[in-house]
């Protein structure tokens, strides 16, 4: 799905999803049997239940028909402003962000570790007066730019050792800043590399720094401003998710199929 134009009907959506959920066959998720096809659910008839597939994910309780849900998914992947969204589905601001939340929540973690050359730098996300500022480790593997972004409350050597010891392998060439906290990385095994941001020194953490200018430019661009301490972390999984699960952000089933699964 590259348009709004290839959409599916919602038949075709309610039947994508479904199979999704319960498997190409349509089986009972207790009993294994097959399904018969209902109104509303489908029926088991060996053990005798009505199974309802948005109750067995974390669809349940939606209003939205599945073609709507479909295009919610869609448009969060291209990275369309709400109101682009709402002006060709009729939903509501609220409606479009809860759900778009609610797509970030729901994404894969990345456990590997990063390794190479790797580019780690903090951001601040948010206003300081207005008491609405946190603040972004980020480590990029140069290679592949997969991504590591957590939300901090300092920037202490024990906090950044204990970050970096968690996401970069020892054996990794390490980039950063003049910050101090980083000048004894080098004793766990880190090849350390400095560059002076202060005397416009930026060339070995450059891509770490665009991947800060893109995010804050979406997310101005999405909502303007969020409340940073219930949000942002949602937000940097998403960014993060981009990088490590490209994809995941191709089309609506791919993410379906991976983070659709059965509670």
């Amino acid at each position: 799905m590259t348009s709004i134009a290839e959409l599916p009907s919602e038949a075709r959506c309610r039947r994508i999803i479904h199979k999704l959920i319960l498997g190409e066959t349509l089986r009972c998720p207790r009993c294994l049997g097959a399904l018969r096809h209902g109104a509303t659910y489908y029926w088991c008839k060996p053990c005798r239940r009505k199974v309802y597939p948005k109750a067995l994910t974390w669809l349940y309780g939606m209003k939205l028909s599945y073609r709507q849900l479909v295009v919610l998914i869609w448009a969060w992947q291209c990275k369309l402003p709400p109101g682009s969204v709402r002006a060709f589905t009729g939903l509501s601001y609220v409606t479009i962000a809860r759900w778009a939340w609610r797509f970030r929540k729901n994404l894969p973690v990345d456990e590997t570790m990063l390794e190479g050359v790797v580019e780690v730098d903090e951001a601040f996300f948010g206003k300081l007066r207005y008491d609405n500022q946190r603040l972004v480790l980020g480590m990029l593997e140069r290679h592949s730019r997969r991504l590591k972004l957590v939300v901090i409350t300092d920037r202490d050597q024990d906090t950044l050792e204990a970050l970096l010891l968690k996401h970069v392998a020892t054996t990794s060439q390490v980039c950063t800043d003049g910050w101090s906290s980083y000048a004894d990385i080098g004793y766990y095994g880190y090849d350390h590399f400095t560059c002076n941001h202060s005397e416009w020194e930026f060339g070995i953490t450059n891509l770490i720094e665009s991947t800060w200018s893109q995010a804050k430019r979406q997310l101005r661009r999405m909502y303007g401003k969020i409340d940073t301490h219930k949000y942002l972390e949602a937000f940097m999984r998403e960014w993060e998710s981009r990088h490590n699960f490209p994809n995941l952000f191709e089309n609506p089933t791919d993410y379906l199929q991976v983070c659709l699964v059965p509670r």
